[in-house]
């Protein structure tokens, strides 16, 4: 509970200094037939588990790629990321920051308990894998600690996100 509390408090998502928002870049591992498209994105469902200090970017590449995104968590505002996901679908997300007090949970869009699927700051990596075990809608969600977030610090950060 105290740590749901605390990173609601800390999650800090909206890009300073980036008018057009986050650098991403994408590839494609490989093609996917029809049949294998995305679900869509619940934006309504992604919405409602932010604060008043996040903003909500959906990703858009290929049902099987990988993207890589840029961006800058500035206290508690940052942008959180909406990505599909398919039912069986293996998602790697990797954060990197020069900042030790960076760090991202990734939330299922339909759960408001508040619980994350992946807690960067107490899993001891900066790697989550997760099998979707149905069709979804995941937030990955950037944000500093209580304390740096609080003094108004700001960190940057690279993600590597695949979908396979």
């Amino acid at each position: 509970m105290r740590h749901s509390f605390l990173s609601a408090l800390a999650i800090a998502v909206a890009l300073t200094g980036c008018a057009g928002g986050p650098t991403t870049t994408s590839t494609t591992s490989r093609s996917l037939p029809a049949s294998g498209g995305l679900p869509a994105v619940d934006t309504a469902a992604a919405q409602r588990l932010l604060s008043a200090d996040e903003t909500l970017q959906t990703l858009d590449f290929p049902a099987s790629g990988t993207k890589t995104l840029s961006g800058r968590i500035v206290g508690y505002k940052s942008v959180a990321y909406a990505l599909p996901v398919r039912q069986g679908q293996r998602l790697e997300v990797t954060m990197d920051s020069p900042s030790s007090s960076a760090y991202f949970n990734i939330q299922d869009a339909r759960d408001t308990s508040g619980a994350a699927l992946f807690a960067g700051e107490t899993a001891g990596t900066n790697t989550a894998l997760i099998r979707a075990t149905e069709d979804a809608t995941y937030v990955i969600r950037p944000f500093l600690n209580h304390a740096a977030a609080r003094r108004g610090e700001s960190a940057n950060y690279t993600f590597k996100i695949e979908r396979q």
